[in-house]
Formats: C-alpha cells, sequence, structure tokens
C-alpha cells in the first residue's frame, strides 16, 4: 500500500489507511544502548508526576480516529515493540515509535567523547541509554514551549494541563494533545480560562490557525537545517531564541542544540562546573564546547542527574553515596537546595529538576 507523508508535526497523523491492514505489534532496533524505563523517567523527572516506567504511552489521531500506541521494551539496551489500540497501519506505528524514542539518535559517538571527562564520563556512564523523547508532533512540542515561556516548568505543566484537559480527548487512560483545529476556533476568553495570559492564547490561536488552513507546515521543517529550521520559526509571532532553541533541541532532536538563555539550565551546569555560581550564556556555551557536537545531549543528562532518576536508579546511588560528580550529595543533603537559592518543591516534595529549575525562562 503506497503511504502518503506522514504529518507528524500537524497535531495529527495523516495517511491513507486501508481496513484489510490490520496492526500487529511492530519491533523497533533504536541501536545500542537504548534504556527505555530509564528515559521515561528522565523525561518525567521534569514535572511533577510520578507514572509506571515500564511503557511509554501516547494518544494520537490519524484521519479523525484516536489511537494509544504503547512502547515496551523487555530489557534495557533491546529492540522496543510498539502497539497501537486500534490498530493503525504497520509502516505508520514504525516509523512513529522511531520518532518518539529519538531512535535517529546514536548515543555511541557521545559516550565516546565524553568517556575521560571527570565529570560528564561518570554521570553518562550511569545514565547509559538515557535518552531524550520526544512529543507525539511538533505541534504540541510548540505548544510546550509557549505555555513555558517566562513561567515555571509547574506551572506551565498545570496550565497545559488544564489545556488538555478541556479541548482534549481521553483515550483509555491517555488524553490526546488538542488538535490544531480544536485550538483554532476556540475563544480566547477560553484559552486564557486555562490559565494562559492573553498574548500567549493569542499566539497559540495563531499558530493552530496557520496550521490548520495549511499557510504553515512544521512537517516539512524536518529536513532543514538548524539555521533554516530558526529562521522560519522566529518569523512566527510568539517564537523567540530560547523558544527555537528548546524546539530544536526536544522536539526536532537536535543534540547539538542549547538552550543558552534558559536560566534553570545556566543553575544547574553552573553547579557543576562553577562551584554553583549560575553561568551567563555565553559561559555556558563554553563550559560544554568541549562536548560538540552533543552540547545540548550532555546539559540534557546533567539536568537529570540531580533528580527523579538520581534518587529511584540504582546506577546512580553509588554516584552520590560518593558525593557526586560535582563533590556535593545533592540527593541527601536538603541544604544543598537552601544554599543555592532554589525555590519550593513540588507537591511530591521531592527532589524532582523541575524543583531546581522553577525559576522560569527567558
Amino acid at each position: 500500500m503506497a503511504l502518503t507523508p506522514m504529518a507528524v508535526c500537524g497535531g495529527a497523523l495523516r495517511m491513507k489507511r486501508r481496513p484489510d491492514m490490520p496492526c500487529q505489534t511492530v519491533t523497533v532496533r533504536t541501536g545500542a544502548p537504548f534504556d527505555l524505563q530509564l528515559s521515561v523517567a528522565g523525561a518525567d523527572s521534569f514535572f511533577p508526576i510520578q507514572r509506571s516506567t515500564k511503557a511509554l504511552e501516547t494518544a494520537i489521531d490519524v484521519n479523525g480516529t484516536s489511537a494509544v500506541i504503547t512502547v515496551r521494551q523487555p530489557r534495557a539496551h533491546s529492540s522496543i515493540h510498539a502497539s497501537a489500540s486500534p490498530n493503525i497501519d504497520r509502516l505508520l506505528l514504525r516509523r512513529l515509535t522511531k520518532w518518539l524514542v529519538s531512535s535517529d539518535l546514536d548515543l555511541g559517538p557521545f559516550y565516546r567523547l565524553v568517556s575521560r571527562h571527570p565529570i560528564m564520563g561518570p554521570v553518562a556512564s550511569s545514565l547509559e541509554g538515557l535518552k531524550p523523547l520526544r512529543p507525539a508532533t511538533l505541534f504540541e512540542m510548540a505548544i510546550i514551549a509557549i505555555t513555558e515561556q517566562q513561567l515555571s516548568l509547574a506551572a506551565a505543566f498545570h496550565i497545559r494541563g488544564r489545556l488538555v484537559r478541556r479541548f482534549g480527548k481521553l483515550i483509555g487512560t491517555v488524553w490526546l494533545f488538542p488538535l490544531p483545529d480544536e485550538l483554532a476556533r476556540v475563544s480566547l476568553r477560553a484559552l486564557t480560562s486555562c490559565g494562559l495570559s492573553r498574548r500567549k492564547a493569542e499566539y497559540i490561536r495563531e499558530l493552530a490557525a496557520r496550521l490548520e488552513e495549511g499557510s504553515l507546515d512544521l512537517d516539512a521543517l524536518i529536513r532543514q537545517s538548524d539555521s533554516e529550521i530558526r529562521e522560519q520559526l522566529l518569523a512566527l509571532r510568539g517564537f523567540g531564541e530560547w523558544s527555537v532553541q528548546y524546539i530544536l533541541a526536544r522536539g526536532f532532536g537536535r543534540p547539538d542544540v542549547l538552550p543558552s538563555e534558559d536560566v534553570g539550565l545556566r543553575r544547574v551546569i553552573g553547579h557543576y562546573v562553577s562551584q554553583g555560581r549560575m553561568l551567563s550564556p555565553r559561559q555556558m556555551e563554553q563550559a560544554l564546547a568541549t562536548f560538540k557536537p552533543f552540547r545540548g545531549l550532555a546539559a540534557t543528562i546533567l539536568l537529570c542527574t540531580g533528580g527523579y532518576v538520581a534518587r529511584n536508579d540504582r546506577r546512580l546511588r553509588q554516584v552520590f553515596a560518593d558525593g557526586g560528580p560535582a563533590g556535593e550529595s545533592q540527593a541527601t543533603d536538603r541544604g544543598w537546595w537552601r544554599r543555592s537559592g532554589s525555590p519550593p518543591r513540588c507537591d511530591r516534595r521531592c527532589l524532582c529538576t523541575y524543583c531546581r529549575i522553577a525559576d522560569g525562562n527567558g
């Protein structure tokens, strides 16, 4: 069966389906090392949530039909298995699964690059197989970036939760993110009632309207260079340098893109390389220059070390028991958080990464 291009980034997945082609479980080789459970835990460490890491579940829309993709890994560094309920085409399922788990990212060269580094080497070794996971669509990623502008991660997380519950769709136990056609026609008042500022509500509705009318195709940007994507995103209302860097790194999966304007990131990297002092954007770029072309990936892994993953993954327990890569046990010394001037913890009262970087982003 000939497939149309999959609009992974438009908020829905579009392709021609035939009812006589049921979907079986598909096996995807991601290239070792890859640890799905560790990667899910790492993704969750940024937000005040706690879910099972045994599987990755994501709701999608295929030609108006909603489905839930479930991705499992029998053991770390093995192939992953994905299924959909209800069934969708095997090729679509395989392609979407590869997108979600960043299967195009080969961690081998990164590990070789950092293996002898006194800080990054032990951290990367302890978190072997951790990859940044992608949202199902670039439209969702763009909305994530808008909601997190100048806000703490916790506040943005709760605003998105209200947005999804009001305009999305519950599929079993998984919420489908609102589609562009839905958000394009809602009133600004309805959007602001979710906690958005009026300006952010305008940004979201305009972006959704452009995608719905076809004047913008985020999917077409996937094969373009970082500079080309940056130029086109900056032309959109509501997207500044920080938002573009964030979308490039997390949405497009560009491992060298470093959100150097991110206040929280500069603080966390400063803890490791500058005795706890927050770095300037230029200082952070210089500090991570040795990890090029994986500066963004290195920053992401460092963000994960002091939070949920560090406290719950046995591979990091000894690292932090010995004082941590930076010489101080973040996982056990609660005084560190007070001395660093960090904001109040989330409602789980844990030491998740979000608790350290809740000052907001530029």
